[in-house]
């Protein structure tokens, strides 16, 4: 707030001592020490507010982050096990590709979302299939 014009403040000051009986020593003074430990015993309040807020953008972005990195593992596996059909179509599926497959399912995180995990475990599951099944081939 910025005071512009302190003859209104005066002439307030002087109308309320006059009524008061104009004494000039009865004044409203504030105590200085515990003026001092009010504010120090805000600033960990505004402190803790602040710490707060930020753990709260974290957990935000740690979120979106999971969520992304999901997603992310998602489209990799389906894009080897596409590839994986294609190898199979163009006759066997090289050594280099079931490792592949074979890592990427190792990865293993959750997004924190119900849905995205659910989808994650199915393609899981049928990358497992596709590799034991290639697995039991190779053996026998």
């Amino acid at each position: 707030m910025r005071i512009v014009d302190q003859r209104n403040v005066n002439a307030v000051a002087s109308s309320r001592s006059a009524r008061v009986g104009g004494s000039a020593g009865a004044r409203f003074t504030l105590d200085s020490g515990t003026a001092t430990a009010k504010a120090e015993g805000a600033a960990p309040a505004s402190v803790l507010g602040g710490l707060e807020a930020l753990i709260a953008i974290q957990s935000e972005d740690t979120t979106r982050e999971r969520r992304r990195r999901g997603l992310r593992r998602g489209h990799s596996l389906l894009d080897l096990l596409d590839e994986l059909k294609i190898a199979l179509l163009a006759g066997s599926p090289t050594p280099d590709l079931l490792n592949r497959l074979a890592v990427a399912m190792r990865d293993e995180g959750f997004s924190g979302d119900p849905r995205l995990d659910g989808i994650l475990e199915s393609i899981d599951l049928r990358a497992a299939v596709e590799l034991a099944k290639l697995r039991k081939a190779q053996r026998g």
